[in-house]
């Protein structure tokens, strides 16, 4: 009888192992921020957003100084202006100023959309693509690394790291680079 049931052990301990075995899953990691600076539209949407961000820059700069040029000749005048015409002044500042603080906050706003519009695009590409080479090399689940205070994986081997293949799976020499 105890051969039996040590006979029935052994085997329920290697079906367990065999099922432990089935279930290890394959797991690989990418750095996306590295995916997305070697590919080569990723120089065209910096290239367009630095434009952007240059032209609301001279804006800004257009407006503050405007600002500033009229503060100052308030400054210089206002003790000797009629008390409507310093009234007058000071509600013209104050609403310079608020015009530029609104002009800064929706510069800042249409730079974020843009990046935004200009960036998707690329995300998807390369989410197409690490879903691809997760498929076609056996995957279960593939982890980012490479952005800081935002990295899932804190430890990594390099044989795992899949960012090679997929940039392969867009058409791009990764050696190149």
């Amino acid at each position: 009888m105890m051969k039996i049931v040590s006979g029935m052990f052994g085997i329920l301990i290697m079906m367990v192992g065999i099922n432990v075995a089935k279930a290890q899953q394959k797991i690989g990691h990418v750095d996306i921020q590295y995916i997305l600076t070697t590919l080569p539209e990723y120089k065209e949407v910096e290239s367009q957003l630095k434009t952007l961000e240059t032209q609301l820059l001279k804006q800004s700069q257009a407006k503050e100084q405007e600002f500033q040029e009229k503060y100052q000749d308030y400054l210089q005048t206002s003790q000797n202006m009629a008390e409507v015409v310093r009234q007058d002044k000071e509600k013209e500042l104050t609403q310079l100023q608020q015009s530029f603080q609104e002009f800064q906050q929706n510069a800042q706003t249409s730079l974020q959309q843009k990046s935004t519009e200009l960036l998707n695009p690329l995300y998807k590409k390369i989410g197409d693509a690490i879903e691809h080479v997760a498929l076609e090399k056996g995957y279960s689940h593939i982890l980012n690394v490479g952005v800081a205070q935002l990295d899932i994986v804190i430890y990594g081997d390099e044989k795992f790291d899949v960012s090679n293949l997929v940039l392969k799976n867009l058409g791009i020499d990764p050696s190149a680079n």
